[in-house]
Order: C-alpha cells, then structure tokens, then sequence
C-alpha cells in the first residue's frame, strides 16, 4: 500500500551533479575493491602451504575474497544502472512503479532504484516483477 507523503523532487541541476559525482565516486572505489579482492584471492596459493590445515585456510581466504567481490560486483551494477539512468534522464524515479524517489532518499542511496514503497515490498519479498 503506497504512503502518501510529499517526497522533495530532484530538480536542482546541482543535486543532480552532486548525486553523479557521488556515483562515479563509489564506483571508482568498487573497481578499486574489486581488483584488490581478486587479486588477494589469485595470491592465496594452496601449493605453499605446508599441511592440510594451512590450505584449508587458504581456501577458506581465497573464497572469502571472492564472496566479497561477489557484493562488490552486485553493487557495482546498482551504481553503473544508476549512472545510466542519468544518461537516459531517468534517474530519480522507482524503476518499478515510476513515481519519483525522494531527494533525501537518493543523497542518502545515490543508486537507489525503487521508491521507498516498492524498496519495502522488494525487502518483504512482494514487489511483483
């Protein structure tokens, strides 16, 4: 059920700015992240550890990196969606339901992809698709 509180649109051209260089921001830092992480997970080599705990601590290391680059890529594609939805002039309305999503909302999650009423039904589990 849609709430009906007045949200603050997204018209200043400098909130716009501001919100694309705090994408691009957390993007370079994603990639950053990203390539560290696998680059930490390609060095856990099993072939110097000496028994069978060492390796399985290596193991255990090796896909922890990956599982955090896993987080890392999801995130990466909710911000490059975001920086796309700029390009489209589309940013800064649900993808869901098409109302506008709140400025306090998108200072806060710049990637921010639904409303605040579809965001709840997503975290629910209910959003139709």
């Amino acid at each position: 059920m849609p709430t009906t509180k007045t949200v603050e649109p997204l018209t200043d051209p400098a909130d716009l700015e501001a919100l694309r260089q705090s994408l691009e921001t957390k993007r370079r830092e994603l990639l950053s992240l990203y390539a560290h992480d696998v680059r930490v997970g390609q060095e856990s080599n099993d072939e110097s550890a000496d028994d069978s705990v060492d390796r399985a601590n290596n193991s255990f290391n090796r896909e922890l990196m990956f599982s955090l680059s896993d987080a890392e890529r999801q995130m990466l594609i909710l911000v490059e969606e975001a920086i796309d939805r700029m390009a489209k002039d589309e940013y800064g309305h649900c993808t869901h339901c098409g109302r506008q999503i709140g400025l306090a909302r998108l200072k806060a999650v710049p990637w921010a992809r639904y409303c605040i009423d579809c965001q709840e039904s997503e975290e629910r589990g209910i959003l139709e698709r």
